[in-house]
């Protein structure tokens, strides 16, 4: 019986890690055919805190995902599985994973693209599915979020720390003779962001 060389080459380096005392990262695997930009995509959202895999690619000891992600979803899709249906092997293939109780994230919703333009009753049916779909325990993968904002004015307010809180970001980058405002400075300290004056 012989080894093929990728399969032998991950017997020896999961031997090494092992020895090494390394764990190797947690796998997502990707409800998709394999796609390069994808695989970028999924990896940019999860912070490089995962390895990035896809449907029907040979995995390293074959270890279960900790994450399974779907693309986005279409607003066909988004209703049919908020309502417990399955179309097509990729939806009943999600749709198995949430009865197992596995967890699964999508890339996004595909309705949100038309949030300027669809009437609000449309937009509204399709956020309770998407609600539906969340206390399923389908999820939406949102981008990481980056550690600092820069703010280019020479006045930082309490709108400036807002703004970076609700993109989840740390801290606050303003120019060095800029000035802050107490209701800035308080803001700041209620949402646990740090204002930088180092621009």
């Amino acid at each position: 019986m012989a080894l093929d060389e990728n399969t032998l080459i991950a017997a020896v380096v999961q031997a090494v890690l092992e020895r090494l005392g390394h764990r190797p990262l947690p796998v997502a695997m990707v409800l998709a055919p394999a796609d390069a930009q994808l695989a970028r995509e999924v990896d940019r959202r999860l912070g490089g805190r995962m390895r990035v895999c896809f449907q029907g690619e040979p995995r390293e000891g074959q270890e279960e995902p900790a994450l399974y992600v779907a693309p986005v979803l279409s607003c066909a899709d988004t209703a049919d599985l908020a309502l417990g249906r399955a179309s097509s092997a990729e939806l009943r293939a999600v749709l198995d994973l949430l009865l197992r109780g596995a967890p699964v994230c999508t890339l996004g919703f595909a309705h949100r693209a038309h949030a300027q333009t669809a009437p609000h009753a449309l937009l509204r049916l399709y956020e309770g599915h998407v609600a539906a779909l969340a206390s399923y325990g389908l999820t939406e993968l949102s981008p990481c979020a980056p550690e600092s904002m820069p703010v280019r004015d020479m006045l930082v307010t309490a709108e400036h720390v807002a703004a970076a809180a609700a993109k989840g970001v740390r801290a606050l980058r303003a120019p060095r003779a800029a000035l802050v405002t107490p209701l800035a400075e308080e803001a700041a300290a209620e949402h646990g962001l740090v204002i930088l004056k180092n621009l």
